[in-house]
């Protein structure tokens, strides 16, 4: 009898859980439907057909919709959120982050090699000359024109900056909400999350301080980029998704000051990622600096500046690189010994790179690049803080700062032949802006003493128009 015990009480329990099962299966939302608490959309019933069930889609697509449509879900997330929450060992502070902007720093450090705090310069003298800063005369252009010496094809630029056009992709959304989705194969919407209205006023807030803050014709550039994660979904799965769609930033170009133009990264790059471009790394959750380079050069094209090519820099390439989400790609693809390219371009000009501490105190110099590096942080040795300054060699007479979270490092080198300096900050309450500098560091002594005439913000989604970066950080570091 004693052994029938444990027999009948596991019985019961499969009997009980596929009913359940078969219970959800019936009378769950067939269309899905949407989590408000989770800013989502839900699992639909799975469609059967031999295909989708002997390549796995069936199957997960099961398994996420019994999950979605499990009875009085909402409670019971929000109360295991709330038991997570009474064990996690975490501080008050980084529970307040915003998650996806905590996996985003997560992510940059697994899988990545220290980075060393004092690296090995060559040929560097040991009293370290700064260059001298030369402020452009007032009432030159503040977006600057290449060089005809360092123009691989030039092109005509126009006398008047046009003003660039964001552009719809080809799908039909009437909806008033702003979204950012997945396309599917029939081309209805996947919608990942939604931009709430409070983000969107407060990101315009963010961009048109800085406008006011940089001299008359001086210009600030935002996109935002998706996680490597959404685009390995719809290229990975091309029988489920086609693309990827995002409807926010013609509302922000639409609300923001004359002189502040936003970017769409995703309508950008789908094209070419469609094309097997590799925009976006396999195994690590940034994208290439291939998908840096073709944002770099829809922004220069669009105020008629001619662009350089990709081709012009050398590289230094990596074939077996793996990165921060290897491990997560493998368990969802079904992939093995899977690896990236990651391609580290060299320099145009001479360039030198050096940390302040605040606006005047240089802490060190650090070399630009680290092509050695087998690691996403090859690209400007990885974040610097508390205030990097590219001296670039080039003789532009312009001067750029980039705001931005680790996305950043890509996009830096494939800007630097358009101005003679360009800095770079990490406002994320996890780096040191503040905390190297004393408490009291603000960023318009830095626009001041640079001269700096034009501001990028390149932020990954974690860091964008949702988060507490975009809405609230940068504003309050600009003083």
């Amino acid at each position: 009898m004693k052994k029938k015990i444990p027999y009948i009480i596991a019985y019961w329990w499969v009997m009980t859980l596929f009913a359940l099962g078969l219970f959800i299966l019936i009378l769950g939302n067939r269309d899905g439907g949407f989590s408000q608490s989770e800013n989502r959309d839900l699992q639909g019933a799975p469609a059967f057909s031999l295909k989708n069930w002997f390549d796995g889609t069936f199957s997960r697509e099961a398994e996420a919709y019994l999950s979605d449509q499990f009875p009085e879900r909402d409670p019971v997330v929000k109360t295991a959120d709330r038991m997570l929450s009474a064990f996690d060992a975490t501080s008050e502070k980084e529970r307040i982050l915003d998650q996806s902007m905590i996996m985003e720093l997560e992510g940059m450090n697994e899988g990545s090699e220290p980075v060393e705090d004092e690296p090995v310069l060559p040929d560097t003298p040991e009293d370290v000359t700064v260059p001298v800063l030369e402020t452009p005369a007032p009432g030159t252009s503040a977006l600057p024109t290449l060089p005809v010496s360092e123009t691989p094809t030039p092109a005509p630029v126009s006398e008047e900056t046009p003003a660039p056009t964001p552009v719809d992709p080809a799908v039909k959304d009437t909806s008033t909400v702003r979204r950012f989705s997945l396309r599917r194969s029939d081309g209805s919407l996947y919608t990942r999350f939604q931009f709430g209205q409070d983000a969107i006023e407060d990101t315009v807030k963010s961009l048109n301080a800085y406008r006011a803050a940089l001299p008359e014709n001086g210009n600030v550039i935002f996109t935002y980029i998706p996680y490597s994660q959404d685009a390995n979904e719809w290229l990975l799965y091309p029988d489920n998704f086609s693309g990827w769609y995002s409807n926010v930033e013609p509302t922000l170009q639409a609300n923001v000051d004359e002189g502040v133009y936003v970017f769409s990264t995703v309508n950008e790059l789908e094209q070419y990622m469609q094309n097997g471009d590799l925009c976006f790394f396999k195994t690590d959750h940034h994208w290439t600096g291939l998908g840096a380079f073709y944002m770099q050069r829809l922004m220069m094209r669009s105020f008629g500046v001619p662009s350089i090519s990709y081709d012009d820099f050398t590289y230094t390439v990596h074939e077996n690189f793996t990165g921060s989400i290897t491990s997560t790609v493998h368990s969802l693809a079904g992939y093995r010994n899977l690896s990236d390219r990651l391609e580290v371009p060299g320099m145009l000009a001479p360039t030198r790179a050096f940390v302040y501490r605040n606006v005047s105190e240089l802490v060190k110099e650090v070399r630009y690049m680290e092509p050695e590096r087998v690691v996403y942080a090859a690209f400007l040795g990885g974040t610097h803080d508390p205030f990097y300054v590219a001296e670039t060699g080039f003789h532009t007479g312009h001067t750029a700062l980039v705001i931005c979270d680790s996305f950043g490092l890509a996009f830096v080198p494939y800007i630097a032949p358009y101005y003679d300096r360009v800095c770079l900050v990490d406002l994320r309450d996890t780096h040191s802006f503040i905390t190297q500098t004393g408490g009291n560091n603000k960023l318009k002594p830095y626009i001041e003493h640079y001269g700096i005439e034009d501001v990028y913000f390149i932020v990954s989604r974690g860091c964008g128009v949702n988060s507490s970066y975009m809405r609230s950080i940068v504003r309050k570091y600009l003083g």
